[in-house]
């Protein structure tokens, strides 16, 4: 498994697809990022992981930079694991640059999956915004999916773009949706009664300008101000490049001591902050990107038994349905107009709550894990 834009076994999806790979009886390798404290070799529940470094830093060149960098990198690994016997290179994106590594593959009698977590053209098209590097983006995108016996899609949307964009036959595309393991759903939601003046609110995920975290600071001075919740608090657990200016706007709008950031976290201990929340919350703007994404944090705070106030996207609305309050205008004073209804009713909280868990039971890895090893098997 290669692996480029988040390290191991950080990355949710590749963690799940890879341990159950292994317990299915196959042999995972994953090369993948390292991050501050983690070691360029070890073992993790039975997969086992080569990290290497990244040049860190911000804006256009640093991204194309990073990209580069991996793709030497993963190229690399590549070679290695085919003159090693490996039966199967797993590609993941983004980005869409692993293809050569896929040909070779082809070319060796291997098999190749093309493992789709984001739409990379629009993926660029939104941190970069030149065409002729959208143009690239899809040239890669076009050769990845060639290049692929098999394609796993994260969603119906990502699926379409498989059978349409990709060209690819219906039998090789495959839907792996991200979903949290049934052991991780709570048994019961857990509501506080009543109104609250004081709502606990967690976002959880990437902290990138692409899923519109910056709003946040602007949603939280309103429920103090505005909406007159002078207890309202914000957990964001998880990292990234919009963090500097969250933090910022924080500050602007008078509320840096309403919030506080737990940075990654174990997964194991991504739950304990979504149960502790009253209100769960996702910022994301209805772009060309968002719209066909999946967020994994979605099924996390619906496995929580947690009501969920999220911007109204297509694939959100698959994944949450009746269970949440989807808010069709983007802007901060709507979000935190929601908001601010839910933690004045408690009823509802509760309701929504319930709704959460109930549907969440039919989203859990293991339903996907099914698909996974389907996939495999064709193979």
């Amino acid at each position: 498994m290669l692996l480029e834009n988040n390290a191991y076994p950080t990355d949710v999806r590749v963690r799940q697809e890879a341990e159950s790979l292994v317990a299915a009886g196959h042999r995972v390798r994953v090369v993948a990022p390292r991050e501050r404290g983690q070691a360029r070799r070890e073992t993790v529940t039975g997969v086992k992981v080569r990290r290497f470094r990244l040049p860190q830093g911000s804006g256009g060149a640093s991204f194309v930079l990073e990209y580069l960098v991996a793709a030497l990198v993963l190229h690399g690994a590549a070679l290695r694991a085919l003159a090693r016997g490996a039966d199967v290179v797993h590609l993941h994106n983004p980005p869409d640059v692993l293809f050569a590594a896929g040909a070779l593959a082809r070319l060796a009698g291997r098999r190749v999956v093309f493992d789709h977590h984001d739409l990379f053209p629009e993926l660029v098209a939104e941190k970069l915004g030149a065409r002729a590097l959208v143009r690239l983006a899809r040239a890669g995108e076009r050769a990845t999916f060639a290049v692929a016996n098999v394609v796993l899609a994260a969603n119906e949307s990502h699926a379409q773009i498989a059978r349409e964009r990709g060209r690819k036959d219906p039998a090789a595309v495959h839907v792996v949706r991200n979903g949290p393991p049934a052991a991780t759903l709570v048994d019961a939601p857990a509501t506080r009664p009543g109104a609250l003046d004081d709502p606990r609110l967690v976002y959880v995920g990437a902290l990138s300008t692409q899923d519109g975290v910056e709003a946040l600071a602007e949603i939280l001075g309103l429920l103090v101000g505005e909406h007159g919740l002078a207890g309202a608090r914000l957990d964001v657990v998880g990292d990234g490049d919009a963090r500097a200016a969250l933090e910022a706007g924080l500050r602007r709008h008078g509320v840096g001591d309403h919030a506080s950031f737990a940075g990654w976290v174990d997964p194991a201990q991504v739950a304990g902050h979504v149960r502790a929340a009253d209100i769960c919350v996702d910022p994301a703007r209805a772009t060309a990107l968002n719209t066909r994404s999946t967020m994994v944090k979605i099924a996390e705070y619906m496995a929580a038994g947690k009501p969920v106030v999220a911007g109204d996207l297509l694939e959100t609305q698959r994944t949450i349905g009746d269970a949440g309050v989807l808010v069709r205008d983007s802007r901060p004073t709507a979000m935190a107009a929601a908001i601010a209804a839910l933690a004045g009713d408690g009823a509802r909280r509760a309701q929504l709550g319930g709704r959460a868990l109930e549907r969440a039971r039919g989203l859990t890895w293991e339903h996907s894990e099914t698909a996974l090893l389907r996939a495999y098997d064709l193979l």
